[in-house]
């Protein structure tokens, strides 16, 4: 004779599928024609900017649970566009992003930790021209309550550490710290 279930037994196992369920993040899509990811350089002491033209990212991710997300994004390296054309060639040529031997750079989130201001870390790596480096990436994220939401990073990093612009050690001419920004418009 088969024994059915304990009755009582059956809301605690409903409250578990429940909350095991909330601890899956949300998938975001990337909405590419609202979305940017720029940076800041500096050549000769001034201050310059630039983005790049083609990106996309994955991103799982949902407030009440951060620690189950999980952020890729990547960036394809020769549609930098720093409104100066000699400028922009210079940095997809060899010497600079060498776009032709490494096309795109990748951001890989590890873990993400909620800091006390309601912001958030993703600890990972960043992999640029070959090379790989520990990378946290600040960002806030909001979500709107209706299918969308804005996700706001910035990381800085020194182009030494992945060989950008090796033969240009003179750093008062190409600065060597570079800040980058991403400021996405997501859907689910």
């Amino acid at each position: 004779m088969k024994r059915l279930p304990n009755a009582s037994a059956l809301p605690i196992a409903a409250a578990a599928l429940v909350l095991a369920g909330s601890a899956i993040a949300a998938d975001w899509n990337v909405d590419e024609a609202t979305s940017t990811v720029t940076f800041v350089g500096v050549q000769q002491g001034t201050k310059f900017t630039g983005r790049f033209e083609t990106f996309d990212a994955t991103i799982s991710f949902d407030p009440a649970s951060p620690d189950a997300g999980s952020i890729v994004g990547i960036v394809q390296t020769e549609s930098v566009n720093t409104r100066d054309h000699d400028r922009d060639a210079a940095l997809i040529d060899g010497d600079w992003f060498d776009s032709r031997e490494y096309p795109e750079s990748v951001f890989e989130s590890e873990s993400i930790v909620e800091l006390d201001d309601g912001t958030y870390d993703a600890v990972g790596e960043l992999t640029l021209r070959g090379r790989t480096r520990p990378l946290t990436l600040h960002f806030s994220f909001t979500d709107a309550g209706d299918g969308t939401a804005q996700f706001a990073g910035e990381f800085s990093i020194n182009r030494f550490n992945y060989g950008v612009g090796a033969g240009w050690n003179d750093t008062s001419w190409v600065g060597e710290d570079v800040d980058v920004s991403i400021n996405l418009n997501l859907t689910q």
